[in-house]
């Protein structure tokens, strides 16, 4: 007779069938998460709520939606906007040189899309380009689509809800001028390659359901992925102990520039 599987075993599973490697998250934070769910689908335990999601595509859907943390919002923390919109991006800009811009955990595309609307005020030659990645396969389906809730639109400045958005039956729908700026692509942030060259990359909010070993490994890699002179901006809520070690150093809280 099989033994009934544990945490250890549930997570190497997940990790053959979806990719996903919990093992670089912190497990408390995960083995709740996973719970609230297994509750949720009256799952007694780890071999029940296995066969769920192997057996129905809606459920995996909503377990790879839920582990992945996909809550976003246009302009999320006005200050963070503020320094693109007055500081960051004018002096990338100056240059003269086209900008590579990577939105990294990108999730229904709010960010990827608040910066193509800065860029494109700031430089409409469009002489840069945006890249934005995330592990869902369905919430990048949903970025494209490009539909959105009011509430998503809190903080759209109005000069850009005007320019931007159609609304249709209580939906926002944003303008292809700024879709087809953005280009989406999956990635799974802990195996796949990064990319390099960048002027500025952002991945906000994510470092903060991660080990501190896997965190150190990140910032790293992305570090590696910046052009001198280049920005990183990570969650109001996250903080680089010691930048320097990576290469970085703090211009503002959240934002770091590489070291050059």
């Amino acid at each position: 007779m099989a033994l009934a599987l544990d945490y250890e075993g549930f997570k190497h599973k997940i990790k053959a069938k979806i990719g996903l490697d919990l093992s670089h998250y912190k497990e408390q934070q995960m083995r709740r998460r996973i719970h609230q769910l297994m509750q949720r689908y009256k799952a007694a335990d780890y071999d029940t709520f296995l066969r769920m999601l192997n057996d129905d595509g809606d459920i995996l859907r909503h377990f790879t939606d839920y582990l992945t943390i996909n809550t976003s919002q246009f302009f999320r923390d006005p200050a963070i906007y503020r320094a693109l919109e007055m500081q960051l991006l004018p002096e990338l800009l100056k240059g003269g040189k086209p900008l590579k811009v990577w939105s990294a955990g990108c999730s229904v595309g709010a960010e990827p899309y608040s910066l193509a609307m800065l860029l494109s005020e700031q430089d409409p030659a469009c002489s840069w380009r945006v890249l934005a990645t995330d592990f869902d396969v369905n919430i990048l389906a949903k970025a494209k689509e490009g539909k959105y809730p009011d509430n998503l639109l809190t903080h759209v400045p109005e000069r850009f809800r005007k320019r931007y958005f159609n609304e249709r039956d209580g939906l926002f729908f944003l303008d292809s001028q700024i879709k087809n700026r953005v280009q989406f692509r999956r990635q799974n942030l802990l195996t796949d390659r990064y990319e390099t060259g960048c002027n500025l990359i952002l991945c906000r909010n994510v470092f903060i359901y991660f080990t501190v070993e896997t965190q150190e490994n990140l910032i790293d890699r992305f570090t590696q992925g910046l052009q001198a002179g280049g920005f990183f901006i990570i969650g109001c809520s996250e903080m680089i102990t010691n930048p320097a070690r990576f290469g970085l150093q703090k211009v503002k809280p959240a934002i770091y520039r590489k070291i050059k």
